[in-house]
């Protein structure tokens, strides 16, 4: 995002900007607002999508104890904030940066059951919130995510889609 307007803001130092070149800022502005509303609807509707996931984990049983399923839990809050400002800003390197030590915080394959699971719930909760076309907007991030958390220890599971 930022390099891209940063791009027309120094080309219009020198010169009125071109028809191109408008009609390109004018796309980055449009796609701005997409992401913007998203990143609105993903932080008003936040309580709701991960109330559906607790209370579908309310009914599995994992290995984990009480107090590590709580912690993972809100682990993927902060990844669903993480991948949310990185979709915002249209910068996923930062995601990569952040869930590049996030997963080393996260526990190791004891926990890969547990993330896996919320992986599923938290797609399906995004379902259900979000339209088809926020869904793509944020696919990519989430798809980061879950390939840093879910797929460590087991590659062959399916990221989200």
């Amino acid at each position: 995002m930022q390099s891209n307007f940063e791009d027309y803001l120094r080309a219009a130092e020198d010169h009125y900007l071109q028809i191109p070149e408008i009609n390109g800022f004018k796309q980055q502005v449009v796609a701005l607002q997409d992401r913007l509303d998203l990143y609105e609807t993903l932080r008003d509707q936040e309580l709701i999508i991960f109330q559906a996931i607790a209370d579908q984990l309310n009914k599995e049983t994992f290995s984990n104890s009480q107090s590590e399923q709580e912690k993972v839990f809100t682990h993927w809050m902060s990844v669903l904030r993480y991948s949310a400002m990185a979709m915002l800003t249209d910068q996923p390197q930062t995601l990569t940066i952040q869930l590049s030590w996030f997963k080393d915080v996260v526990g190791g394959s004891k926990f890969t059951a547990l993330h896996k699971s919320i992986s599923e719930l938290l797609n399906l909760s995004l379902s259900s919130v979000l339209s088809e076309s926020q869904l793509v907007l944020l696919e990519p991030f989430l798809t980061e995510a879950n390939r840093a958390l879910v797929s460590q220890s087991s590659p062959e599971l399916a990221l989200l889609s």
